[in-house]
């Protein structure tokens, strides 16, 4: 069984672009599985990938570099349930040290059914671009970073979401980054393109010398302060409307709540909403590159599809500040904005985290 790693930094498409290569190989008739990676606990991605028919298994509440025997376990269980020919396996955005900590264990120490063939590290090519051109990021330092690290193990880097860039962005993003990084196989992508995916696709799986097999110089004083700096908060609500509209009502109550996460001076990493009727799943994302507003009124018009009367709404939140503040920010949005709009909200889950300091199961560091 191939196992397709996919790293890279909070928000770059990573689930987006694994979804789309995962209809590909089933329109082919190849079996596939998934598993996806969080600090939290309550996953959008998991909900999402598995209300589009995917065989989707998580490691939850920590990186998989630290839970290695979770990894393991969750490959045994998806080979047992699904038996697939091809596994993706997504890291958690602020994770690094995949190669020490993931691909050389597996391959060298650990007995799976899955051998790694490929890493694929994303990033939003318009934070990429940013970066390259010396631009003030939108992070402090110790988040900087572990992007850095996480770009410098990649022997295959994808500058995702090249579709939002003006050609004159694309062509400097990919000479930028052909001279800073030479070693490097530097691929752009749109990953809503299911052509681009496809290509993508057969990349990964046919061409050899992606799975990089050098450990990473990392420091993990400054990688811990890093991770350190993020605060990770789940909840999950049944919300009853008495209006007709409910998919109109619960964009207003996204857009409410990011605009409060950021009026408190709350850095947006990434922003995760999967809303449910029982027939529809719509999932919206939002990152720091994005322009609130438009993308809230770009992915609302998804949300028309939701009938209710009753939607679960599962919120995962991923932002550098104080822990709490941003769940005395998300309890006081969903009361207040609840009670003016008589929506009557039941929390069924609630998880916040800090990660603590990284300590990997098994580091092979040469």
């Amino acid at each position: 069984m191939e196992l397709h790693l996919v790293g890279g930094f909070l928000g770059s498409g990573k689930t987006t672009a694994i979804l789309e290569a995962a209809h590909l190989l089933v329109e082919n008739d190849q079996r596939v599985g998934i598993i996806t990676n969080e600090q939290g606990k309550h996953l959008v991605d998991t909900a999402f990938l598995q209300a589009s028919g995917m065989p989707a298994l998580e490691v939850a509440g920590g990186c998989i570099c630290c839970h290695l025997d979770d990894f393991e376990e969750r490959i045994a269980e998806i080979t047992a349930k699904f038996n697939p020919q091809v596994l993706f396996a997504e890291s958690v955005g602020s994770c690094a040290d995949l190669v020490a900590t993931v691909i050389k264990p597996l391959s060298d120490y650990r007995k799976t059914s899955a051998l790694p063939a490929s890493l694929s590290v994303f990033t939003d090519c318009r934070l990429l671009l940013r970066y390259l051109r010396g631009l003030e990021l939108p992070f402090s330092e110790g988040i900087i970073y572990i992007f850095e690290k996480q770009i410098e193990e990649s022997s295959l880097l994808i500058a995702n979401k090249i579709d939002l860039l003006t050609a004159e962005d694309t062509r400097e993003v990919i000479r930028l980054a052909e001279q800073r990084y030479p070693n490097k196989l530097i691929r752009l992508q749109n990953s809503l393109d299911a052509s681009q995916v496809a290509e993508w696709l057969a990349l990964i799986q046919t061409q050899t010398g992606l799975i990089p097999n050098r450990s990473l110089n990392i420091n993990y004083d400054a990688y811990a302060e890093g991770e350190g700096r993020f605060a990770w908060l789940d909840r999950e609500l049944n919300l009853t409307f008495s209006t007709p509209n409910p998919g109109d009502l619960v964009g207003q109550l996204i857009l409410f709540f990011v605009k409060m996460i950021s009026a408190k001076g709350l850095h947006i990493a990434h922003l995760k909403f999967l809303a449910r009727d029982g027939s529809q799943a719509i999932k919206i994302n939002l990152t720091s590159e994005d322009g609130i507003d438009e993308k809230i009124n770009e992915e609302v018009r998804k949300l028309d599809l939701l009938t209710g009367p009753q939607i679960k709404l599962l919120i995962n939140t991923m932002v550098e500040g104080r822990a709490a503040l941003l769940e005395e920010s998300i309890d006081t949005v969903i009361k207040q904005f609840c009670n003016t709009n008589q929506i009557i909200s039941l929390e069924t889950a609630r998880f916040s985290r800090v990660p603590d300091y990284p300590k990997p199961t098994l580091r092979i560091g040469f």
